[in-house]
């Protein structure tokens, strides 16, 4: 399949944006709501957003807002848990800030694990597409966990002080094309094997036909022994499945002699 038909392109925008040549060099500071992270901070909003498409206007359709307000209403730009902590735990530039004290990456992975819904499966997926090169947004409209387009190439270098983070090319942003492909992440305590999982995976996968996707289905794998998941440490020792699902019509399948 070419580039021009695997990427649907959105009408109306016809404008590339580039980002700068190199990612913040300081912290940029989120205070947790207790479902996202918010980012205040009109510079800062714009430096995420610039940088790898990251936050979501929460007046905004879908492109924060740069300008203190909208309508005299404060505008912030929200990132979703997995967002947040891949900003803290891989990039590094990213303090989070949760009653009026700031927390640690411990600290951090602590919070979101009690306060979101299989956040280490979520997370996990969220970081793999996300160093392999895939902008990944809420899949919510969709009936998903995620959805993703692959615009952004990036190169991660591992040093004695941990994993710097480099933009090595900004195309075009998600207001400019249409998400390739609708994620689901299973949770890893329920059983695969549950009666209703066939009927709710048809369903979400038709309507993510319906809106010119393709379904991934991720399961993360603990490798042996299981780790504690108390801590971050515990991503070195797990695997995620992928896998695509598609509906199998019969009249496209039928061999005819």
């Amino acid at each position: 399949m070419s580039k021009e038909n695997f990427f649907k392109r959105k009408k109306g925008f016809g404008t590339v944006i580039y980002s700068p040549s190199s990612p913040p060099n300081y912290y940029i500071v989120g205070r947790f709501n207790g479902c996202s992270v918010e980012i205040e901070d009109v510079e800062q909003k714009q430096l995420l957003y610039s940088y790898g498409c990251f936050g979501k206007g929460n007046l905004s359709r879908s492109l924060p807002n740069f300008k203190s307000s909208v309508n005299d209403v404060s505008e912030t730009s929200n990132l979703m848990v997995e967002e947040a902590f891949f900003l803290s735990y891989v990039v590094g530039c990213l303090q989070v800030k949760f009653e009026e004290k700031f927390l640690n990456l411990d600290e951090i992975w602590d919070l979101f694990m009690k306060t979101t819904n299989n956040f280490l499966s979520r997370y996990l997926s969220y970081q793999h597409f996300r160093l392999s090169g895939w902008v990944v947004r809420s899949g919510l409209k969709f009936g998903g966990d995620f959805s993703m387009l692959c615009l952004f190439e990036f190169f991660f270098s591992t040093h004695n002080d941990g994993i710097h983070f480099h933009v090595v090319l900004y195309k075009q942003g998600p207001e400019f094309h249409h998400a390739s492909y609708s994620v689901v992440v299973r949770d890893q305590n329920t059983s695969n094997e549950n009666s209703d999982s066939w009927i709710q995976l048809a369903t979400v996968n038709r309507i993510t036909e319906s809106v010119s996707k393709e379904l991934l289905l991720c399961d993360v794998v603990p490798m042996h022994p299981v780790p504690q998941l108390t801590t971050p440490e515990c991503l070195r020792h797990l695997r995620l499945n992928v896998v695509v699902l598609k509906r199998w019509v019969s009249a496209q399948e039928r061999i005819i002699d």
